[in-house]
């Protein structure tokens, strides 16, 4: 796992910061503030640009994000524009940024005092501000999205992928001098600038190198110069005069967007976190969202526990699937503060995640995750006397603690963000059990079981494990996992636990009710909702048996037979899955040679999926996690938007992977 380096920052005599690995300022010692609006918001012709476009977003890219400076001036002249041409088709902002050493808080805090117009907006951006990993962090302030990419841009550019191919506005191209930093400053970063940047899209830097004004030019931009500023002869501006159609990498993996008209009509299917956050994410942008749930009340399945752990799913070989949990983890957390913040109520604890080295096997997992070296924010190594110490009872071995791991109420949550997100629009009907799809001209055709139809232009499935009832997703490899939660009431040690456990099982601290959460029992291929008495006691079993030393487990007792059952949506490779929902058949008829077309660089078609159907599924036991990024991806792709996360992540989330793993073998795929 690759952690990301802090820079190293002094101030000089005009109290500007400057880097000690590129001994180079981060601004203008003149005026910063001046020299940005000059060189990037001017250099691009931003404001004449904003009247002028149809669109309802705006897509600016930056190298070096440095203090965040151009992202203040920029966001704050996007509001300007907002208040001026408030009937502007254009809407919304996205910035998306690369920093490969990002400044510590402490040194981002001195920077921002300069700047005091933007004190609203730093204090936010300082509020966000984490121990990051190399990838995608997406951060939300108000109408302006920003995306912030760590790690070195060579490596991270290009996991902008082909979705982002034609589709990036206008370019910020900054950073530390080519002289001082010629790692960035090369042909491949202008050649993958050009491959991203629309049709008459624009960039602008600071810089009139020779060197730089030759890669540009070389990569397709049309060049030229003008005055620079302050005591700077000349700079570059330039434009992509011409569309061209880039080479598309993985054309078997490739999203594609809805086929949108103002104020769009989606339909979700479901009832749980990853509904509630999907709405969430699609009625920021404008959408008209109308819910079909087929039970009474909302959060009845999967997402109905009292109690939940929230914390990133570490213990995996897949680095991928590490990596997407640890930027989700980071979104959600968000994601619940903004729930906070609008006052939502849902019973919460950021109380701490302990990760007990219960056996051998447990031991093992656990010193992987040691070895990824991973921020202490984000987990660290424990003894036994330490991690005791966090969760407020004895525990008989070493661990790992994830300080900013939490319970809440996923029940209380979901019903009450949904009366929430009820108030600003989203029209909510239960008891509609959707059974099929129809595609009709140019809109989805709901039948329910009971013979009721409705139509809307896009849908969204997020139904759990009835997910592949409908024939278009039949062929999915999805299968339902029961599990038994069982409710047990506190007791006089119980009461002190402080923090969720999790061994072969989890325990969650008291709850409001004087009762703890116990879970959960695992049976694939079930959907029976039932109680069963036998699963209620291997429940109490797991942990007496894996925390057999301490006294305290003994208090542990199931024998209310107070429990909740809830059937998950799972797959074999424990990774949700998310975008278009694909035609299977057709996809199996057009790379059933995928192997040998590869191999003989043949032309390949684009994924066939069915138009306007999109899904989000196989959240499995970690929807609390998973589940605001998943919505916030799933919105931004319908939208056509910048998404938050890699492509090598993206790809394995693409619902066709399966097949499309045995059929880049060469092996042989079956049509169900």
């Amino acid at each position: 796992m690759r952690k990301v380096q802090f820079a190293d920052v002094h101030f000089n005599a005009e109290n500007t910061p400057v880097s000690v690995q590129f001994d180079d300022v981060y601004f203008s010692n003149q005026d910063g503030l001046a020299e940005s609006r000059y060189i990037f918001q001017e250099g691009n012709q931003l404001w004449q640009r904003w009247q002028q476009t149809t669109d309802a977003h705006f897509v600016i890219a930056e190298s070096g994000f440095g203090t965040g400076l151009n992202f203040f001036a920029v966001t704050q002249r996007f509001r300007e524009f907002r208040l001026t041409y408030p009937d502007a088709p254009l809407k919304r902002l996205f910035f998306i940024s690369f920093e490969k050493y990002p400044l510590p808080l402490a040194q981002l805090k001195l920077a921002h005092q300069a700047y005091p117009a933007f004190q609203s907006l730093a204090q936010q951006l300082q509020h966000y501000w984490l121990d990051p990993i190399v990838g995608c962090y997406r951060f939300h302030f108000a109408e302006t999205t920003l995306d912030l990419w760590f790690g070195d841009m060579m490596e991270n550019l290009p996991q902008l992928g082909d979705y982002m191919c034609n589709k990036i506005d206008a370019w910020f191209l900054d950073g530390f001098a080519p002289s001082k930093n010629p790692q960035m400053w090369q042909d491949t970063l202008y050649q993958q600038m050009y491959r991203y940047t629309k049709a008459q899209g624009t960039f602008s830097t600071f810089t009139a190198a020779s060197a730089v004004r030759k890669g540009l030019e070389n990569a397709g931009f049309t060049v030229t110069k003008r005055k620079g500023y302050g005591k700077k002869r000349e700079c570059l501006q330039g434009i992509k005069a011409q569309p061209h159609s880039p080479t598309i990498q993985a054309p078997w993996a490739l999203f594609h967007s809805a086929d949108l008209t103002p104020n769009a009509d989606i339909a979700i299917i479901g009832g749980g976190v990853a509904s509630v956050f999907s709405a969430l994410s699609l009625i920021e942008r404008g959408a008209k969202v109308t819910l079909y749930c087929e039970d009474a009340l909302l959060a009845s399945n999967a997402s109905g526990n009292k109690q939940g752990a929230f914390y990133p799913q570490l213990s995996d070989d897949d680095l991928r699937y590490i990596r997407f949990y640890i930027h989700a983890f980071a979104y959600g957390q968000q994601r619940f503060n903004w729930a906070i913040e609008q006052g939502i109520e849902f019973e919460h604890d950021c109380c701490g995640v302990a990760l007990c080295a219960y056996d051998d096997k447990s031991a093992v997992k656990l010193a992987k995750i040691s070895a990824l070296h991973l921020p202490p924010s984000l987990y660290q190594p424990l003894s036994q006397q330490a991690l005791s110490e966090k969760v407020g009872l004895p525990l008989p071995c070493d661990g790992g603690w994830i300080a900013q791991g939490a319970w809440l109420s996923p029940q209380q949550f979901v019903q009450n963000t949904f009366a929430f997100l009820a108030q600003h629009g989203v029209v909510i009907k239960t008891q509609q059990n959707i059974t099929a799809l129809e595609r009709q001209a140019s809109h989805w055709l709901l039948k329910t079981e009971q013979g009721a139809t409705f139509t809307h232009p896009v849908v969204v499935l997020a139904n759990g494990h009835k997910l592949t009832q409908f024939s278009q997703t039949k062929a999915l490899p999805l299968y339902p996992v029961r599990g038994q939660v069982s409710e047990i009431a506190t007791s006089c040690q119980l009461k002190k636990l402080n923090a969720v456990i999790c061994y072969d099982g989890y325990l969650t601290p008291m709850a409001n009710s004087h009762t703890h959460c116990l879970g959960a029992s695992h049976l694939r291929d079930n959907d029976d909702r039932s109680f069963s008495l036998q699963e209620q006691q291997e429940n109490q079993q797991k942990i007496q048996t894996n925390l057999a030393s301490v006294d305290w487990v003994n208090e542990v007792d199931t024998s209310n037979h107070q429990a909740r059952i809830g059937i998950r949506c799972a797959v074999r490779d424990r990774i949700p899955m998310l975008g278009n929902v694909p035609d299977f058949e057709q996809q199996l008829t057009d790379y059933h040679n995928l192997y040998n077309l590869r191999r003989r660089k043949q032309a390949i078609k684009q994924a066939a999926q069915y138009p306007n159907l999109f899904l989000i599924g196989a959240l499995g036991s970690r929807g609390l996690t998973s589940a605001p990024l998943l919505a916030e991806i799933l919105a931004s792709l319908i939208y056509n938007e910048p998404l938050p996360v890699s492509e090598d992540i993206l790809h394995q989330l693409n619902a066709n992977r399966s097949w499309i793993r045995k059929l880049l073998k060469g092996s042989q795929v079956i049509a169900s």
